[in-house]
């Protein structure tokens, strides 16, 4: 975690010294100031672990919250990282909470590793009924970069196996797809995925009565595999923020709820 408590403030890990008994604001155990030349300044908590809070964040999950927030903070917006949403269940925190000029409160997700589509609904319906604009950030796996190729757009991937929750992102985003975060060089692209078409083989068999029967030679949809086109890339300074309003809508298996969506917009840049 980026956040911990010190006598009722928060206190950020990358402006923290060591000494205090910083404690996590979830439990009010304890926690540790992680410093040093390998790691992104973070608090820890001590083991035996309990704390639903302690999940075990990826060092990559800790610097791109740091940089959102950042370039929240560098446009003049109010943001705030690992913000606790009082109204929520179970945990509470926000990856990274910002306010827009007119005081509408962005909820930005940043997902690293698979979330259960049951836990993912129940989040964006809390976020819907809170009235809190929601936008999830899906990493980019790195085996996006073996098996794609340039393309006009900038990046594209014939078969993609996406993770269910990444199906619900893309879906929740609608016709605009889904932004998705390159952990390696800390840069954002647009996806958006479109049915995949696999070819069965022409073959052919002889039945028992000498009869020649013939099958294959068409295409066909494919349920696991999409093609993925990535248009980017952008840094997160040069990303701006739009707030819509989005009905529930149920497909697919996945349920999307009604409420605020943020969706990212590319500013133009004058290089």
């Amino acid at each position: 975690m980026l956040i911990a408590d010190l006598n009722g403030e928060r206190i950020d890990a990358a402006r923290a010294k060591r000494g205090p008994d910083y404690r996590c604001p979830a439990c009010c155990e304890i926690v540790v100031l992680k410093q040093g030349r390998k790691v992104i300044e973070h608090f820890a908590h001590k083991p035996p672990i309990s704390c639903s809070s302690a999940n075990g964040e990826t060092r990559a999950h800790l610097e791109a919250k740091a940089l959102v927030h950042s370039a929240l903070i560098g446009r003049g917006l109010k943001a705030e990282i690992e913000f606790s949403v009082s109204t929520f269940r179970g945990d509470r925190r926000s990856d990274v909470m910002a306010w827009s000029p007119k005081n509408v409160s962005i909820a930005f997700e940043l997902q690293h590793t698979a979330i259960d589509l049951d836990e993912i609904e129940a989040r964006a319906s809390s976020y819907g009924h809170a009235g809190i604009a929601q936008i999830w950030i899906p990493f980019l796996k790195s085996s996006v970069w073996k098996d794609g190729e340039p393309c006009r757009e900038g990046w594209f991937v014939e078969r993609y196996s996406p993770r269910p929750f990444e199906r619900w992102v893309h879906g929740f985003g609608g016709k605009h797809g889904m932004w998705m975060y390159d952990p390696a060089k800390k840069e954002f692209w647009l996806g958006r995925m479109a049915g995949h078409q696999t070819y069965v083989e022409e073959k052919s068999w002889y039945s028992e009565g000498g009869e020649e029967n013939y099958g294959g030679g068409f295409h066909r949809w494919s349920k696991r595999y999409k093609e993925l086109t990535l248009t980017g890339p952008h840094k997160a300074d040069e990303l701006l923020i739009k707030i819509e309003t989005r009905k529930k809508f149920n497909g697919e298996g996945f349920s999307w709820p009604a409420g605020l969506i943020a969706r990212l917009i590319p500013r133009q840049i004058t290089r």
